[in-house]
């Protein structure tokens, strides 16, 4: 019944797909919906499978409609948040979510249908597992949708004022005060990752878990090491950083606070335990694990900002002239400033040497192959011109071919040009005439990035 369903589905589905020629609209969503519904309730093992817990037994269906379960509580959250009943419609669901950062319409549906997928393989495993595997394959991949459903939320698709409005409800408010308290659930989020790396070491050492000698130490230490960790992790700074910044000079920190927090948890049950029964080679596995799960959760916006960038359709395709600091740093500012309006491409250097390499995955070209190829091949719209090492010669040469081409030149470089409170209308103490502004800064600097530079006309 169910394989001459799924291909009925399958069908249907080549007329469906972007540009899909035919709909399934509600009522057949409901069938759907229904149907796979009840054959879950009529399956001889109650989806469990091997593992006859409750988890098992409820985590195989949610798994097998991960997808539409992932987005109705998603679209609940994110309306509530904004003040909408949940029934309200819009174009905030997952989907346009996607479209929105930056995806074709067909990628946001093969993503769907790789995260449908990816919940049935992982029902299979869950149904033919022990609760262990089980529980951490689910803890695993809802960690993935956690950091997926965040930074979804992240895209813009409400009106400001719509917003504004919503703030006033009480029950928006604490929601949107409750998300402000990040701290709360970056510790939530690492007493689970701490309780899988320690699972993890002992499953690789030991075997799967099992009554025996061993697994009843882990029982035993694994509230202690949870313990113990968050307070190193505290005590190291991890999390006063922010996520969205994190760099090479976090990864140190995190490699410190996870060597820190091995000794103190090794020290802890050298004196509570004697270390009586314990294997070396489980802390060990243990700190490498933690270490991975540290950084790649701390990572994990800049490389879903990576799989999924702006949408960037409206944009103007730039080619940054100048591949060392300079020319980096104008990348790293268009990639988060998205109102400038601009994508870095491409880099082209002065310096043969660079040509062919690759700067966050953009490659580098050399100046040796006419800039006028260049950018027809790649169409470019914009020249961005990072270094100051230019010549005069030199810099109008590259703003007389560009104008050619009718393509805007401008010069990215930070400058900072110093500020007076005479520039705004009022006079601190000591410059003139008091006056009563408590706390206000003596001076302060304005940063100029972007400045546009055009050919000058000449007598010949």
């Amino acid at each position: 019944m169910l394989a001459g369903f799924a291909g009925a589905l399958l069908g249907f589905l080549i007329y469906n797909h972007s540009p899909a020629s035919i709909f399934i609209g509600a009522c057949g969503s409901l069938f759907v919906g229904f149907f796979l519904a009840t054959t879950a309730l009529m399956n001889s093992g109650a989806g469990g499978g091997r593992s006859r817990s409750i988890v098992a037994v409820l985590a195989v269906p949610v798994l097998v409609l991960l997808v539409p379960i992932f987005d109705t509580t998603f679209v609940t959250l994110m309306r509530k948040m904004a003040g909408r009943a949940a029934s309200q419609g819009g174009r905030d669901h997952t989907s346009h979510r996607l479209v929105a950062l930056g995806l074709s319409e067909k990628h946001a549906v093969w993503m769907l249908y790789s995260l449908a997928v990816s919940g049935g393989v992982l029902a299979l495993i869950v149904r033919h597992a022990t609760i262990d595997i089980s529980l951490v394959s689910i803890a695993t991949f809802t960690i993935v949708l956690t950091f997926l459903g965040i930074h979804l939320g992240r895209v813009r698709v409400y009106d400001e004022k719509e917003l504004a409005a919503a703030r006033e409800k009480p029950l928006v408010s604490f929601l949107l005060d409750l998300s402000y308290k990040r701290r709360i659930f970056e510790v939530i989020l690492d007493v689970v990752l701490i309780s899988l790396a320690y699972y993890l070491a002992y499953a690789v050492k030991f075997g799967p878990a099992r009554e025996s000698g061993d697994w009843v130490l882990f029982i035993k230490t694994l509230p202690v090491v949870v313990v113990i960790k968050l307070a190193m992790f505290l005590a190291s700074g991890i999390y006063r950083g922010l996520w969205r910044y994190a760099s090479m000079t976090n990864v140190l920190e995190f490699a410190r606070a996870t060597i820190i927090s091995t000794i103190a948890v090794i020290v802890t049950i050298v004196i509570a335990f004697r270390f009586e029964g314990f294997s070396r080679m489980v802390f060990a596995l243990d700190a490498v694990l933690m270490m991975m799960a540290l950084t790649g959760s701390r990572f994990a916006f800049r490389i879903l900002r990576r799989v999924f960038p702006a949408n960037h359709s409206a944009n103007w395709r730039v080619l940054i002239y100048g591949a060392g600091d300079g020319g980096e740093l104008v990348y790293r500012e268009l990639r988060n400033n998205a109102e400038l309006h601009a994508i870095p491409v491409a880099f082209v250097d002065d310096d043969p040497a660079k040509n062919g390499r690759l700067i966050h995955g953009l490659r580098v070209y050399s100046t040796a192959t006419p800039l006028e190829e260049t950018c027809r091949r790649l169409q470019i719209q914009q020249v961005l011109i990072s270094t100051s090492k230019l010549s005069k010669e030199r810099l109008t040469d590259i703003v007389g071919r560009c104008a050619a081409m009718g393509l805007l030149v401008s010069r990215a470089g930070m400058s900072f040009e110093p500020l007076s409170s005479s520039d705004f209308g009022w006079v601190l103490p000591g410059e003139g005439t008091p006056v009563a502004m408590p706390g206000v800064p003596l001076a302060a600097s304005r940063t100029n990035l972007i400045h546009p530079l055009r050919p000058v006309a000449t007598d010949h």
